[in-house]
């Protein structure tokens, strides 16, 4: 229920409005005209407190999706940004036939039967009812109507309840019959929902996918309608999918804090910069982009749901002769039954455009024992290419089953190594993490884009990023090598560490080679007998 002082401020700025008048009239008008305003004001607040929904002053973002054409909308949105408001809002307009002169969505000339969902009886008390009904407990009489739905629209005696949970109830409708409204949460048995017929399923937040078929079937016989909301924590699984792919008969609309003003259409605090900013640093780092930009990410279920794959065949394009290209090679190490791949990625800092250009892949302990793949390192076209590591490679004997590390044992072959661990680049506020969901984030993004190219000779990474998932305790599966070593490489391009393609000849890389292998070594024994020295190399 609305708090009274709220209500008043908004009856206020109603009435002002209504009367084309500006805060500043209040100082300039006569007593007995000041009575009548005040009147006025009184009786519009009065009208307000049980009739929210001929009030209701949505954000432009709410009326975009309220005109949205398809029969399967969604809202892919940010936190606290309103999308249940706006779903609720619209349900208590088809349920009530009360539309307002600005509608220009879908309406219903006739009476509906509505069911709207949520994930618990407790979260569809809380969130649903309270939004709908005005009250998260039915027991509070007084507060029914304080929601979307008007109180002279609730017909009271046809409540059925479940202590302070409505299952259903029946809304007056203008053509003077009644619709029917029914709650429902994910946890039921499916087969309880079955029998019904639908004009309308409103689903807050990510159903299972059993529970949001059996609903939509509902819909079949009478084409009705389907409402959506959530913030996509669950990653690109299951419904949410079918929103962000577009698949036919679905469409949606994706809100983010960037989308909605700091003050309501009310001119009252909505959400606050300072409220940005504190939320922001509460949420994990992999939960940001969808609780901040209503974009899925990692959750359970499939990372990588693509229609098609942005691949390319070998010769397809000439790296040599594009302009400002640069390339870097990544690897993912493996130990035991790991595999070690390796994965040569070129680069376009202008354009952010990446091909993933080859992966070889060496499995068992024994074959991929460093000194049995470094060849591939040494080839002449891509020797002198910027190698990037993961974190543990500057660990002694980790893969290398000697006193050395794997980044000392290549830079002992006169590599060019990046010196320092594969990070992410450094956030807003400077800081830089490992954590592995951003580089995963920004992979699906570019693939998505068509802005990360795969060739299609990179079988492996294709059947492994194919069958990528995300368990519930948001935990990657395995096999992930493949998709690793791409993150490792996309990490070293975004990071600045790929170099620019040169047109040298083996020859002349060869001859690189040679010079720093020498530069290396004359550096290792200048530290370790400087008395035969009488300079330093570096």
């Amino acid at each position: 229920m609305i708090d009274h002082a709220v209500l008043t401020r908004r009856a206020l700025r109603w009435v002002l409005d209504d009367n084309h008048l500006t805060r500043d009239a209040l100082t300039i008008i006569d007593g007995p005209t000041r009575t009548q305003l005040e009147e006025l004001v009184i009786a519009v607040a009065d009208d307000m407190a049980y009739n929210q929904l001929k009030y209701f002053r949505p954000f432009d973002h709410q009326k975009k999706f309220f005109r949205t054409s398809t029969d399967r909308r969604g809202i892919l949105a940010a936190n606290r940004i309103g999308k249940t408001v706006s779903t609720c809002y619209e349900t208590a307009y088809h349920l009530t036939g009360r539309y307002p002169s600005w509608w220009e969505g879908k309406r219903f000339d006739k009476p509906i039967t509505a069911m709207v969902a949520g994930e618990g009886w407790s979260q569809v008390a809380l969130v649903l009812q309270n939004e709908l009904l005005g009250t998260n407990d039915v027991k509070i009489r007084e507060q029914l109507g304080t929601g979307a739905i008007p109180r002279d629209c609730i017909v009271m005696d046809t409540m059925r309840c479940d202590g302070a949970n409505v299952i259903g109830c029946e809304i007056r409708h203008t053509s003077g019959t009644n619709s029917y409204l029914l709650f429902a949460n994910y946890t039921q048995e499916v087969r309880q929902l079955q029998g019904f017929k639908l004009n309308l399923a409103v689903f807050d937040e990510q159903p299972p996918d059993d529970f949001f078929s059996e609903i939509v079937t509902r819909t079949a016989t009478t084409q009705g309608m389907v409402l959506c909301s959530f913030t996509p924590l669950k990653g690109l699984n299951g419904l949410v999918s079918k929103f962000w792919n577009k698949e036919d008969g679905y469409d949606y609309i994706r809100v983010s804090w960037d989308d909605v003003p700091e003050y309501d259409p009310w001119d009252e605090p909505f959400l606050l910069k300072s409220t940005r900013e504190q939320l922001e640093r509460d949420y994990l780092p992999h939960e940001r982009e969808a609780r901040i930009a209503g974009k899925p990410i990692m959750g359970q279920g499939a990372v990588f749901q693509l229609r098609s794959w942005p691949t390319y065949k070998t010769g397809e394009y000439s790296f040599k002769e594009m302009p400002g290209l640069e390339r870097v090679i990544a690897l993912d190490l493996g130990l035991v039954n790991d595999r070690t791949v390796i994965s040569l990625m070129y680069w376009h800092p202008g354009e952010r455009e990446a091909w993933l250009h080859t992966q070889i892949t060496v499995r068992g302990i024994e074959e991929a024992n460093p000194t049995n793949y470094i060849n591939h390192l040494m080839r002449p076209e891509v020797f002198g290419t910027p190698i990037v590591l993961p974190p543990d490679a500057g660990t002694q004997g980790r893969y290398t089953m000697s006193a050395l590390s794997i980044r000392e044992l290549f830079e002992q072959y006169g590599l060019n190594v990046y010196p320092k661990p594969i990070m992410n680049p450094p956030d807003g506020e400077g800081r830089v993490t490992n954590h592995k969901s951003f580089g995963i984030n920004v992979m699906r993004q570019m693939l998505e884009a068509g802005t990360l190219h795969v060739n299609e000779n990179c079988q492996d990474f294709l059947r492994e990023a194919q069958n990528y998932y995300v368990d519930p305790q948001g935990r990657f599966s395995d096999p992930d090598d493949c998709v690793d070593s791409c993150r490792y490489a996309l990490l070293g391009c975004l990071n600045g560490i790929s170099e620019p393609y040169d047109n040298l000849s083996p020859q002349q890389r060869m001859a690189q080679h040679r010079d720093r292998i020498y530069d290396i070594k004359a550096a290792r024994d200048w530290k370790t007998d400087p008395i035969k020295k009488t300079y330093s190399p570096e």
